[in-house]
C-alpha cells in the first residue's frame, strides 16, 4: 500500500517525524510505503538517503515502490526550489496540491499530512486558513468536517478556524446538520460501527439554562437535533445538546460499551482541548467529507525544537496507521 505524505513546513519538525517513522522499520514489515511529496533539503540535513521519483514515473506505473534496501530511504517527489512567493510556504502548499492529486488519481491509497504554518502557507501564495479548507477546495469545494481521534475519544467540529467571537454567527442549522451527518456516515463507513452513538455538546454553559445563558440551544440545537433523531430510524443515536463541562468527564468515566462513538463540538477548542488532554501523542486529525482518505498529526510545526532531534513522531505514526487501516477497509468495501 502506498500512502502519499506531505512533510509540512520544511523548517518545522515534519521532515524529522517522517524520517523517524521510516527508520523504525515497522511500515515496511506491514507492506506500507510512504511517498514523500515536499522539499528535499530538510531530509538532506537529517542525513536521510533519498530516492527521487517524478509524477511521470508514478503515472506510468514504471516504479511504484522504492528500491529494496536494508536501510530505510526517503522516497521523494521533490518540491521546486524556486517560487515567486515565500519559498517554504510555497513548498508546503505545492506539496499538498501534488499529493492530493496523486490520491485523487489513485496513485496512492490515502493522504497523510505533516504540520504547516498557516501564516507561511499564505505568504507562499496559498490563501487558505488551514489544511482542511485547502483540501476541500482541491477536491472540488466539498463540504468537510474536521475530526480528531484517538483510542479514548473522537470529536468533530461544527466550526473550525474562526475567532471565538464569530462562533455564534457561524453556527447554523445547515452547518450543524453537515457535521452530524459526516460524523454518523464516517463512523459507519470507515470505522464499521453499525449504529453510531453520538453526543452533541452545547454551545453555552449549562446548555443555556433554558435561555438564561444564551438562546442557541433553544432556537438552533434543540430543533435540529430533534429533527435528526426523528429521521434516524434506528440507524444511529443522537444525545444532546449536553453541557460540555460534564459531557467529556461522563464519557471517560462510563464503561466502554456506554461511551459515545464520537462527540460533535461547536467550536475548535471545545473539542481539541479534551481530546488532546486525553492522549496528545496519539491523536490524529481526520478530514470527513472528502472523496479521499486524509489523516494528519494533531500538533503544529514546533519551530523551536526543529533540528534538535527532540520531535516525537507518535502522532504522525498514528496518522499513518489510521490512514492505512481506513484505506484497507475502503478497498475491501469496493471489492464487495
Amino acid at each position: 500500500m502506498i500512502l502519499a505524505v506531505t512533510p509540512g513546513d520544511p523548517a518545522g519538525v515534519g521532515p524529522e517525524i517522517v524520517w523517524k517513522t521510516l527508520r523504525s522499520g515497522d511500515l515496511r514489515k506491514r507492506g506500507i510505503s510512504l511517498l514523500c511529496v515536499g522539499a528535499r533539503e530538510p531530509f538532506e540535513r537529517l542525513g536521510a538517503p533519498i530516492v527521487e521519483t517524478t509524477e511521470a514515473e508514478l503515472f506510468s506505473r514504471s516504479r511504484l515502490i522504492p528500491p529494496s534496501s536494508r536501510r530505510p530511504v526517503v522516497w521523494l517527489l521533490p518540491a521546486p526550489v524556486k517560487s515567486t512567493g515565500f519559498l517554504p510556504g510555497f513548498q508546503s502548499g505545492w506539496s499538498i496540491e501534488r499529493a492530493t492529486r496523486l490520491v485523487l488519481k489513485r496513485r496512492a491509497a490515502a493522504l497523510v499530512t505533516g504540520p504547516i504554518s498557516k501564516e507561511r502557507l499564505n505568504q507562499g501564495g496559498f490563501a487558505f486558513p488551514g489544511h482542511t479548507e485547502f483540501l476541500a477546495d482541491l477536491c472540488g469545494g466539498k463540504e468537510v468536517t474536521m475530526m480528531l481521534a484517538n483510542e479514548q475519544l473522537r470529536i468533530t467540529l461544527v466550526t473550525t478556524h474562526v475567532a471565538l467571537e464569530d462562533v455564534p454567527r457561524a453556527l447554523t442549522r445547515e452547518s450543524l446538520r453537515r457535521a452530524i451527518a459526516h460524523t454518523v456516515s464516517h463512523l459507519r463507513d470507515w470505522w464499521g460501527i453499525r449504529k453510531p452513538r453520538v453526543g452533541i455538546a452545547a454551545l453555552n454553559p449549562h446548555a443555556g439554562e433554558n435561555g438564561l445563558f444564551g438562546r442557541q440551544e433553544l432556537r438552533l440545537l434543540n430543533p435540529e437535533i430533534k429533527a435528526l433523531q426523528k429521521a434516524a430510524r434506528g440507524r444511529y443515536e443522537l444525545h444532546g445538546p449536553l453541557p460540555a463541562d460534564t459531557l467529556f468527564a461522563n464519557h471517560i468515566l462510563a464503561a466502554p460499551k456506554d461511551r459515545f462513538d464520537a462527540v460533535v463540538c461547536m467550536y475548535h477548542d471545545q473539542g481539541l482541548i479534551p481530546v488532546k488532554l486525553l492522549d496528545f501523542r496519539n491523536t490524529v486529525n481526520v478530514t470527513l467529507g472528502l472523496p479521499i482518505i486524509r489523516t494528519s498529526v494533531d500538533h503544529g510545526v514546533a519551530f523551536d525544537i526543529a533540528g534538535t532531534g527532540k520531535a516525537d513522531p507518535s502522532s504522525f505514526r498514528a496518522a499513518v496507521e489510521l490512514a492505512a487501516r481506513l484505506a484497507s477497509r475502503a478497498s475491501r468495501q469496493e471489492k464487495r
